[in-house]
């Protein structure tokens, strides 16, 4: 059961807007969010902030710009919610490439390595997602991410093409299933914990295979309770907002 269900408002649920009171708003209200591409997760925010009667709003768990799917966004004192939203499983989707690898280990950069690979077969990967990919285990940060090194961001360095020592830390992957596979593309549904980096998984899943590997496409499906079919479109919730009567 989502503890905070009687705090969470769903697109079926628009009509609250229109007669919920400001104390309502301050005690809490969550939004599950279906993040946009090429949004990043607090142009979210920064896009919510101005249309709710209170100031307080952070989001559960940061999107890529380049991932869509399910932002969990609390206002008002549900943002003491967002520490227990993170330690929530998450569900995401992926597709990518064998075969190639950028510097991002996603498209938001070029290609900038390939090489030629005898598939496995399916049940080779799968096998190889058994032994090596469920359960607690390690990963290094990619250099293109928020983690800080020597007080700066890792992508701050990968901007400028430079790469620093980053030590591994532990993710836990409750599952990892193949929904397609070609020999070439794959797509894997992936239930983890908090943490977790999905390109960092698909690039060492990739050289656990004998290849390289780029995501293609990256989707959250789901953040502890809230699923991606119950997400709000971002600017549907900003037209539903404009309900809000306090007085």
């Amino acid at each position: 059961m989502n503890p905070s269900e009687n705090l969470s408002i769903y697109p079926q649920d628009a009509h609250r807007f229109s007669t919920s009171s400001l104390e309502e708003w301050q005690n809490g209200i969550v939004f599950p969010v279906n993040k946009p591409l090429q949004w990043t997760s607090f142009d979210v925010i920064r896009k919510l902030k101005p249309q709710l009667p209170v100031k307080k709003i952070g989001h559960a768990g940061t999107l890529d710009p380049l991932a869509t799917g399910v932002l969990v966004c609390c206002v008002g004192r549900a943002t003491k919610l967002i520490s227990t939203f993170q330690e929530h499983l998450k569900v995401y989707r992926t597709t990518f490439t064998f075969g190639e690898t950028t510097p991002s280990l996603d498209r938001a950069t070029p290609v900038s390595q390939t090489t030629s690979w005898d598939p496995v077969s399916e049940s080779e990967l799968e096998a190889v997602i058994e032994s090596q990919f469920i359960g607690t285990i390690q990963q290094v940060p990619p250099m293109y991410s928020a983690v800080k090194k020597d007080g700066k961001r890792l992508y701050n360095y990968a901007r400028k093409g430079e790469e620093v020592e980053r030590q591994p830390r532990e993710a836990y992957i409750e599952s990892c299933k193949i929904l397609h596979y070609d020999g070439k593309q794959c797509t894997l549904e992936i239930a983890c914990g908090k943490g977790t980096y999905i390109r960092t998984l698909v690039d060492d899943l990739a050289k656990a295979a004998d290849s390289l590997g780029v995501v293609d496409e990256l989707q959250r499906t789901k953040s502890g309770p809230y699923s991606i079919d119950e997400a709000w479109n971002i600017h549907e919730l900003c037209d539903a907002l404009k309900q809000v009567l306090i007085v």
